[in-house]
């Protein structure tokens, strides 16, 4: 099993992570441009990591992704997809994109989707 669309279940956790790099990133008084492009280049370096022989056996190491082969080149460009969605969400209306983000926490534990149990707990 590997994530073999473009964008799947686990492509909306992504969202929470262009509200982390923009806060992040706004916060340390980076212009607009520089924020999108450091995440854009830590969501690449993220996809990367996370498709390494390490991390996918890692998350293998679960019951529900005992088959996971990690993901395809389309599902990566989803997932950055996603964080930009994310990053503009934010910059739009942080409490918009707060509530967002509490909403995707929610509906996505339901399906072990969401940002904390995928980045954090999955990993642990």
């Amino acid at each position: 099993m590997s994530s073999q669309k473009c964008i799947d279940i686990y492509s909306l956790s992504h969202i929470t992570h262009g509200f982390l790099f923009y806060n992040f990133f706004h916060y340390n008084n980076f212009k607009n441009y520089e924020i999108i492009i450091y995440s854009i280049i830590m969501e690449i370096i993220w996809e990367y990591i996370e498709n390494t022989p390490y991390i996918i056996n890692k998350y293998r190491s679960k019951k529900k992704f005992r088959n996971y082969r990690g993901d395809s080149y389309k599902n990566s460009i989803g997932d950055i997809i996603f964080t930009i969605i994310g990053i503009y969400l934010t910059k739009y209306s942080f409490n918009l994109s707060l509530i967002c983000v509490i909403l995707l926490e929610i509906v996505l534990s339901e399906y072990q989707a969401n940002f904390l149990y995928l980045s954090i707990g999955s990993l642990l």
